[in-house]
């Protein structure tokens, strides 16, 4: 049997090789887990009505589509509809990111999970394409008009450049690519994805939209019709047990993005319910910082595992690693050290706020400042996944323009994890989650553009390019004149959101299991015996998925975090009164 390696495809955090089944089909687990799923929904969901929920299974790895298709169901239980998956892939992605496309094992669950119709959508984009007369779309036993779309060209242009970049890995579109072969291809069938979805929102009255993915023409097109036809979009996580985030017409702000509407909802609900809380959260956020020390799971700008674990205990723990570190980079120990964490170039640009035109322009532009001032220590990191999102040199070909400055640029993998926390005194980023890492440990993080947590008061958040300058300089100055850049609060802040995104957003639930399950047959024992055998009433993804839906949450959460103080210390099971 044909085999390829859990690396890369399964696991991102476990160093260790095993070896899995290419082919899921060919696993003898996969038909009883089927049998299983599909007699646990016909039994657990409401009966069909005309309406749909319209979910995507665009992903080689079948846990993706698994969360996508749980949260669907989860709504049938008390919204009827049916369920029509779209799927599919083409050779752009096939290229860059998956190794493999299941298409027959992903309808296969799909239909168990009970869909009336699986369609893929990448074979329904290329057959219109210079086709005359290409007609309507059949869809669920309805004949759907395709009669274009109504996007905003900008919007769509915008979202062709996103993908441009992100397929040839590349910082940013140039003339010569705008005016290749590979941009015309993409602008012509992002058209066409948008006209195809346009006519899926219009005819088929979704319920919901529930995708893995919220950028790129093949996924973020959806989400953008999704929005005009004010279409609640639920964005599922790929880490953790059960993670969504959720945008509902009767919550939007008129921001410019999806992610960006997001920013400001998650803030709102860290202040509201998160923030107050901080007394009965004290201890499970601090178990939570213990346990980002060895970054087990997502997000974690590091490896996990062991071998990057902090193992720094005190501060002169720090110090003696810190005179080694100084030492071993040719650093003048006189002073601070400014790390600059480049981003994976190419990857979703501009789908939210960002101060810069693209996250290369905010790096080159960085080092360049960083060239004129030899006050401080300057260090640029490249991201740990580099060569996935660049195909340029883009990393290498600024550190040979700066050959001969005091500037040092590392790849990530020869730092520790130990050094770097004993080394850095100030980090910068756009929207890279080291900025949710450092704070928690009392090391300042700058942020160029919006993330999930940029406006939850842990890190230095700049408006625009003039100002991220000047938070810079000023932020310089503070450590030169030995004035902490974070206060107590923000340590605590970011903490709290250590334990928001990893527990208090994250449902536990036999019916998805922890993405650390895997993606093959321990998954599909575990899920066949949660479907035979644990019985489906008051199941958290359940219970969890109604609560959002009902109050119009911008995320799943574990427990009712709006509870009063003794409800909530209650609902925690009084892990915090230890």
């Amino acid at each position: 049997m044909a085999q390829i390696t859990q690396t890369g495809v399964d696991c991102y955090n476990s160093l260790v090789t095993v070896t899995v089944p290419k082919r899921t089909m060919d696993i003898k687990e996969f038909p009883l887990f089927l049998a299983a799923a599909s007699e646990f929904w016909q039994r657990n969901v409401l009966p069909d009505s005309e309406r749909v929920i319209l979910v995507e299974a665009m992903s080689q790895d079948l846990r993706v589509t698994l969360r996508n298709l749980t949260v669907a169901n989860a709504l049938r239980r008390f919204v009827p509809a049916r369920l029509v998956v779209f799927t599919g892939a083409d050779d752009d992605w096939h290229d860059i990111l998956w190794t493999f496309f299941e298409s027959d094992a992903l309808s296969a669950i799909s239909n168990a999970y009970g869909a009336v119709d699986v369609i893929d959508i990448h074979d329904l984009v290329d057959s219109r394409i210079g086709n005359p007369d290409p007609g309507a779309l059949h869809v669920a036993g309805q004949d759907l008009p395709v009669t274009g779309s109504g996007i905003d060209p900008d919007v769509l242009a915008e979202i062709v450049r996103a993908t441009v970049c992100r397929v040839l890995k590349t910082p940013r579109v140039t003339d010569e690519i705008r005016a290749g072969a590979k941009y015309a291809q993409v602008q012509e069938r992002s058209a066409e994805f948008s006209n195809v979805y346009d006519a899926l929102f219009a005819g088929l009255d979704p319920v919901a939209l529930i995708t893995s993915h919220v950028d790129y023409n093949l996924w973020g097109l959806a989400v953008e019709s999704a929005g005009r036809f004010n279409v609640p979009t639920v964005h599922v996580q790929s880490t953790g047990s059960l993670k969504a985030y959720a945008l509902f017409p009767e919550t939007k702000r008129g921001a410019p993005t999806f992610r960006a509407e997001l920013t400001h909802q998650i803030a709102d609900f860290f202040e509201s319910y998160v923030w107050p809380n901080r007394d009965q959260l004290r201890n499970s956020a601090e178990l939570t910082a213990s346990r980002v020390k060895g970054t087990w799971g997502k997000p974690s700008w590091w490896r996990g595992g062991s071998i990057s674990a902090i193992e720094l205990q005190t501060p002169e723990d720090r110090l003696s690693v810190r005179e080694h570190a100084l030492a071993r980079y040719g650093f003048d120990p006189d002073k601070p050290v400014i790390a600059v964490y480049n981003h994976a170039v190419s990857d979703a640009l501009n789908t939210n706020v960002e101060c810069f035109e693209d996250l290369g322009a905010w790096y080159e532009a960085t080092a360049d400042f960083a060239a004129k001032r030899d006050d401080v220590n300057w260090l640029f990191i490249d991201h740990p996944s580099q060569h996935l999102y660049d195909s340029t040199g883009f990393f290498d070909n600024l550190k040979d323009k700066h050959a001969g400055t005091p500037l040092v640029f590392l790849p990530s993998l020869e730092m520790s994890k130990n050094v770097m926390w004993s080394l850095v005194d100030l980090g910068v980023t756009v929207r890279g989650s080291i900025s949710t890492e450092l704070p928690a440990y009392g090391i300042a993080a700058i942020q160029a553009g919006w993330s999930e947590w940029s406006h939850c008061g842990f890190t230095i958040l700049a408006e625009d390019a003039d100002d991220y300058w000047v938070k810079l300089d000023e932020s310089i100055e503070s450590l030169l004149a030995g004035r902490r850049l974070v206060t107590d609060e923000q340590i605590e802040r970011a903490r709290l959101w250590a334990w928001f995104y990893r527990s208090g957003a994250d449902v536990s639930t036999p019916l998805v299991q922890h993405w650390e399950m895997g993606r093959m047959e321990f998954l599909m024992v575990a899920l066949r015996v949660a479907m035979q055998h644990i019985e489906a009433d008051a199941d958290p993804a359940f219970t969890a998925v109604r609560r959002m839906w009902v109050r119009k949450d911008p995320f799943l959460t574990r427990t009712d975090l709006t509870l009063s103080a003794e409800e909530f210390a209650m609902a925690l099971g009084g892990v915090n009164e230890l």
